[in-house]
């Protein structure tokens, strides 16, 4: 009597699978009527209610119908957002530029003591890597671009200081 009722559990199983896709698969396109037709043919469907969404205007893609501006009319900027420099104090800036001088004299002082030399290559492009901050840590200087300028001048010290050149 088990034996059966466990044979009759068995089979109910292994064919459950095949039933209940089968009518699953049924269910999905009598929801669906579009489940069978390939995605080219299916009808459009229609845009989302956006109307109580708030959109920012975005700008509009440039086409290549559109041709440049001609090279003598300048475009109007965006709002220029002040820099962060003007909300620092005196003291600040000056512990900042302490900082940008300190990190840049000891990058630039490692990469003299290897100028010349011969470098393996992984070397070479920490050098290389370290000599291009050093120049824009100056030009963010000339910028007026403190925070840029120290950020730029503490990741030459820490790549300087993996260079070993004797």
């Amino acid at each position: 009597m088990i034996r059966r009722l466990l044979a009759a559990l068995l089979v109910i199983l292994v064919a459950a699978p095949g039933l209940l896709g089968s009518a699953g698969c049924a269910a999905i396109a009598r929801r669906h009527p579009s489940a069978g037709v390939p995605i080219d043919r299916r009808p459009t469907p229609p845009p989302p209610d956006t109307s109580a969404v708030t959109a920012i205007p975005a700008e509009p893609a440039p086409s290549a119908a559109t041709p440049p501006p001609a090279p003598d009319v300048k475009p109007t900027p965006p709002a220029q957002v002040p820099p962060v420099e003007t909300a620092m104090s005196p003291e600040e800036r000056h512990a900042a530029l302490e900082r940008i001088a300190a990190d840049t004299t000891a990058a630039g002082s490692a990469v003299r003591k290897c100028a010349g030399k011969s470098l393996l290559p992984d070397q070479e492009s920490v050098f290389d890597t370290t000599r291009s901050l050093l120049a824009q840590i100056r030009s963010a200087l000339v910028r007026d671009e403190l925070w840029r300028a120290e950020s730029l001048a503490r990741k030459a010290r820490q790549l300087a200081l993996s260079l070993e050149c004797r």
